[in-house]
């Protein structure tokens, strides 16, 4: 049946939140409208044959048939409505039935049908389920209030007692009509539940799709800040160190030897920093996923101190503690860290002492940089770069080394000394570090400087 296949998907308006359907449409109410239509068409060949039959055997009491197509379009009109008032369809069709029927209106079978679907759609779309159910109960038990009183005139006759045809007949026609009347309401709310649980999964599916690229943007989102951590560390680090070589070798042009060096230094860093920017954009252009190697670590920070040194900036490293392998991602926090802090020691500080310590603790790993900048000329040639280079930072180096110690749940301490210089101590949770085996004990850098 068309009712019933529209039924299972089609909402009811102003439903609880757990009875939540689609709203309704154009194109449920366009429906609505040719089954209403429909049924009348049925109901016109149905009245007009039993209109014959009726006629054939004695049809005195019988309406006319204007009055009959009258009460068949008050039965089928509702109907367009069924998906809007549904429980007010019902006792609208359901009032009209049990006036034609008392009127002698010759067909029952469009009338039953139209009935069933009235019942139906009241369970099936009604905004409350136990209206609906209150309703339709007494609906029904109207419905056999009026059956009986039908059956007993026609079949029973009080000058005799009825014969066993009769209360066959009597009892068939009772069970055939309860049978239509409760399945109309079981399969109504059975209906319900289905479309109910379909809206469910629609709106879950919508919600999974709308998580999917909240997940998709946050991740976006937490790629770009690590890819511009890594650009900072990268840019800015050598960006300076070739900003400082080349402030030396302008100024000692007069002593070739020096600026010779200088320059040299400056084409090591490039060289460098464009090994480093590839390896970043290999990352990039990786379609499985692989992170490529680390661009540093623990290991590296001799040769940090070193390239540092080779500025002109004299830097202590030592190392405190049972060193214990730690996770490469931390190994390359601590050395992002480090190198940052010596880069804003070369550009800010004017500073020509750093000190660096690693400590290894039972579940911590932690770095901390000191250095003794202070006001005045420039410790050493090229330390000293023009306001607008030094203030080009604009906190991001900062910003970067707070992302990195908060995304591994550490601690960061950084500012001015109370007796001048800065100080940058970060603090990182290792729990593996207890459990490991350790290395040889490391007490300065391989420079074997003090």
């Amino acid at each position: 049946m068309v009712g019933v296949e529209t039924s299972i998907n089609a909402p009811a308006p102003a439903a609880t939140s757990s009875d939540a359907r689609r709203p309704l449409t154009r194109r449920d109410t366009r429906v609505d409208l040719w089954i209403a239509a429909l049924t009348a068409v049925l109901g016109l060949a149905t009245l007009w044959l039993s209109a014959v039959i009726v006629a054939d055997a004695d049809g005195a009491g019988s309406p006319s048939i204007v009055e009959s197509v009258l009460w068949l379009v008050g039965l089928c009109a509702p109907l367009a409505f069924r998906r809007q008032r549904p429980v007010a369809v019902l006792v609208v069709v359901s009032a009209v039935f049990l006036a034609a029927q008392l009127r002698g209106y010759p067909d029952t079978l469009t009338p039953s049908i139209v009935e069933f679907v009235a019942i139906f759609t009241a369970n099936a779309w009604a905004a409350r389920r136990a209206r609906a159910l209150v309703v339709s109960v007494v609906v029904t038990a109207v419905m056999f209030v009026w059956l009986g009183v039908w059956l007993r005139s026609v079949y029973v006759s009080d000058a005799e007692a009825p014969d066993p045809v009769t209360l066959a007949t009597i009892a068939y026609t009772l069970v055939s009509n309860g049978i239509v009347l409760v399945t109309a309401i079981a399969f109504g709310r059975a209906a319900r539940v289905s479309a109910t649980r379909l809206h469910a999964l629609e709106r879950t599916g919508v919600e999974l799709r709308a998580a999917h690229e909240l997940v998709a943007d946050r991740a976006i989102n937490e790629e770009r800040t690590r890819l511009a951590r890594e650009l900072h560390d990268v840019v800015a680090h050598h960006v300076a160190v070739i900003g400082i070589q080349a402030g030396a070798a302008r100024r000692t042009l007069d002593r070739p030897e020096i600026a010779r060096g200088a320059l040299s230094a400056v084409e090591g860093t490039a060289r460098t920093t464009i090994d480093e920017l590839d390896r970043l954009l290999s990352v990039l252009r990786s379609r499985d996923g692989e992170a490529g190697s680390a661009p540093a670590g623990l290991g590296a920070l001799p040769e940090l101190m070193a390239d540092t040194r080779a500025l002109g900036l004299d830097v202590r490293f030592s190392v405190h503690g049972d060193a214990h392998d730690v996770p490469e991602s931390i190994g390359v926090t601590l050395y992002r860290i480090t190198q940052e802090a010596l880069t804003n020691t070369l550009k800010h500080g004017n500073a020509s002492l750093a000190e660096v310590q690693l400590r290894y603790g039972d579940r911590t790993v932690e770095v901390e940089v000191v250095d003794d900048g202070r006001p005045g000329p420039t410790p050493y040639p090229g330390a000293g770069l023009p306001q607008a280079t030094a203030a080009s930072g604009a906190g991001l180096g900062q910003r970067g080394m707070r992302e990195r110690v908060d995304l591994h749940g550490g601690e960061l301490q950084l500012g001015p000394r109370p007796r001048g210089g800065y100080r940058v101590h970060a603090v990182l949770p290792v729990s593996a570090c207890a459990d490991a085996r350790p290395r040889d004990h490391v007490a300065t850098d391989p420079s074997g400087r003090p």
